[in-house]
């Protein structure tokens, strides 16, 4: 079987996994399962995954959040199946429903996730470094950046120790991929995104598809929350490709940014709009030579704009002291930014 057929058949399984959970079936729905099932041998040990996935979250993780995605990925077949009635069951596109079990299964997953042991990814200042992983996906690193990684069979956890990664995710709405952050997590089950960690903030650019963002506070995994408008909604539907989510610490919501032009980890070049100073100097000093940037806490909060070359310290240096109120002291190994 290719795999675009296994994939398909995964996904239908999800879908027939909800129809059980939500109540008995039709005969028609009866004879319909039996003769997907009858199909392709593989297709029982599918429906098997998915329905012992939906029984480990209804035994394990009765929260009110998992409670609400449950509804959500029942919400999706119910409306799919009022659109296609039987048909839904034996053709349907599942991608909705597939994300609507992923986000059950990826709380579920950031509920009872500890780190365990696994490969360890990491590069020093001024190295990237491109890592196939072992399920297909493909990981990114930033300068000076570390992340774990956990898989198991039944999940993908990894763990941006520091800096600043992206994942191009293999999919597999049955395995979710989630890459914790401090106490937030970021899941996908198929796309490409970016997650950075900074003093006091986290950031999470999206490329392609869609993501879901958790944050436990200590009471367990609830929905990250990001302003559209004068509106609070969840992260997920605010951030759209081509746009970046940005959350500090402490914070009621995140905001949403576009991605700024040039700032992917490939071409060499940080791009900057309206950065706060002591964000700008960290991302820099991942690249940063013989000497690092120093900012001042009196100057930390300065906004700079524009487009530098990694590693080239001094120039930047130089540059914010000629559009901001600073001046540079040169240190052996540090450029210092104070205010003028």
């Amino acid at each position: 079987m290719s795999g675009d057929a296994a994939m398909a058949d995964r996904e239908a399984a999800i879908g027939w996994c909800i129809r059980l959970d939500a109540g008995d079936l039709s005969p028609a729905e009866h004879r319909a399962l039996r003769d997907w099932l009858a199909g392709d041998a593989n297709r029982q040990s599918h429906l098997d995954q998915a329905l012992a996935l939906w029984a480990g979250i209804e035994a394990d993780a009765e929260t009110p959040e998992l409670i609400a995605l449950r509804h959500e990925a029942r919400d999706a077949m119910a409306c799919a199946a009022a659109r296609r009635p039987l048909a839904v069951l034996r053709r349907t596109p599942w991608q909705a429903i597939a994300a609507a079990l992923a986000l059950v299964a990826v709380a579920l997953a950031a509920l009872l996730w500890q780190q365990q042991g696994g490969a360890v990814y990491r590069t020093g200042i001024g190295e990237r470094r491109v890592v196939a992983l072992a399920d297909g996906s493909r990981l990114s690193l930033d300068a000076d950046s570390v992340v774990s990684t956990a898989f198991t069979d039944q999940r993908r956890d990894l763990t941006l120790v520091r800096g600043r990664a992206r994942f191009k995710v293999a999919k597999n709405p049955l395995r979710p991929f989630a890459v914790h952050v401090g106490r937030d997590v970021v899941v996908a089950t198929g796309t490409e995104f970016s997650v950075e960690a900074l003093t006091g903030e986290i950031r999470v650019g999206l490329f392609e598809g869609h993501v879901a963002i958790l944050h436990d506070a200590g009471r367990g995994p609830v929905a990250t929350l990001a302003r559209r408008g004068d509106r609070l909604v969840p992260a997920e539907r605010a951030l759209v490709p081509g746009s970046e989510l940005r959350l500090a610490a402490g914070a009621a919501a995140a905001s949403i940014t576009p991605l700024a032009a040039g700032d992917g980890l490939d071409e060499g070049q940080l791009s900057f709009t309206a950065e706060p100073l002591a964000i700008a100097a960290e991302r820099m000093n991942r690249f940063a030579g013989a000497r690092r940037i120093v900012v001042a806490p009196a100057v930390a909060d300065l906004r700079i704009s524009g487009v530098f070359n990694a590693g080239d310290s001094d120039a930047f240096a130089q540059a914010v002291a000629a559009t901001l109120p600073t001046r540079v002291e040169t240190g052996r190994d540090t450029l210092t930014l104070v205010a003028r």
